[in-house]
């Protein structure tokens, strides 16, 4: 998602340098037309006005457009399971690519994912996730994070 407000430095800058071109146009308006600071107070507005209306015009943008900001659980979920791993120093790097790629591996996360959501029933369990893959193998060491996961999770996530 886009970000339309920027930071608070970029609206006070964007103030001062209009704020100064504002003060040359008066100066130069009494000098050269001999004009009174009553008739040029106006025009001291401006540099304020025109911020609030940038800030104003940003913020509704932004709420506009970012308003429907969906949380990713499933992302969340493969993060929290990828930390895990990444903190047991057990992988590789060459380890998590082959991991990606499988599609066998991969099919398994997803029905991890949808026991962490619904819970177990009898298609889908924590016992047909662990007979999953032959022992010693990357996807097994791998399986059995995501299933300690599951069962330190077990009931969280049903209503």
């Amino acid at each position: 998602m886009k970000k339309f407000r920027k930071p608070f430095k970029f609206y006070l800058s964007i103030f001062i340098f209009s704020s100064i071109l504002i003060l040359g146009y008066t100066i130069y308006r009494m000098v050269r037309y001999d004009d009174p600071i009553s008739a040029l107070y106006t025009t001291w507005f401006l540099p304020l006005f025109f911020i609030m209306i940038y800030w104003g015009s940003d913020f509704l943008l932004d709420k506009i457009f970012n308003r429907k900001k969906k949380v990713d659980y499933e992302g969340k979920f493969l993060d929290s399971i990828g930390e895990e791993m990444r903190k047991s120093n057990s992988f590789t790097i060459e380890d998590f690519r082959r991991l990606q790629l499988d599609q066998k591996f991969q099919q398994s996360l997803k029905i991890a994912y949808r026991i962490y959501m619904d819970g177990e029933d009898e298609v889908f369990n924590i016992k047909k996730l662990e007979r999953k893959f032959r022992k010693d193998t990357t996807e097994d060491r791998a399986m059995r994070f995501v299933i300690a996961y599951l069962e330190e999770n077990r009931d969280m996530n049903r209503n």
